[in-house]
């Protein structure tokens, strides 16, 4: 059976901790994804009003409408909008239910991230404290520069030290 050095030992947690925080943060941009797509659907097909769909995700109504220009939906108002829609109940409901129900995914996914990075900061500010790995190695196995780890330990009241 090997022997681990404290360091080889930091390390590890860092990495497989690192590589928990990265799987969730893939998880939410998966998660992202068909949202802003079913999001983009629904403006194009006038499934139901902007604001209305905004109130269905996790997005104000501004940044949906970021979203559908970006992707050429014709506005509502203004000299390039498109004829003024007449929303159907059912089809609204219909919208609003796919929506609802990525936002759930999005939010659950989201959750997971922060319960990723929280054991994640643990470990950097235990690593640090306990002179086993300074800050610049830590940054190497974590997926946030140094001054990023600093403000980790910082907002941790860890004790800096020097030398």
């Amino acid at each position: 059976m090997a022997t681990h050095t404290p360091e080889q030992a930091a390390l590890a947690e860092l990495d497989r901790l690192t590589s928990a925080f990265n799987k969730a943060e893939g998880n939410v941009e998966k998660a992202r994804k068909p949202l802003h797509e079913a999001i983009v659907k629904h403006l194009r097909a006038r499934s139901a009003p902007p604001g209305v769909i905004a109130d269905h995700t996790p997005y104000d109504r501004n940044h949906v409408g970021r979203l559908g220009k970006a992707a050429g939906v014709p506005p509502l108002r203004g000299p390039n909008a498109a004829p003024a829609p007449e929303y159907d109940d059912a089809t609204q409901a219909a919208a609003l239910a796919e929506l609802d129900k990525l936002t759930t995914a999005f939010k659950k996914a989201e959750g997971k991230v922060e319960e990723a990075r929280k054991p994640l900061h643990e470990v950097i500010v235990r690593t640090y404290s306990s002179r086993v790995l300074g800050p610049g190695v830590i940054a190497e196995h974590v997926p946030y520069d140094r001054n990023h780890v600093g403000r980790i330990i910082k907002a941790a009241g860890a004790p800096l030290i020097r030398g």
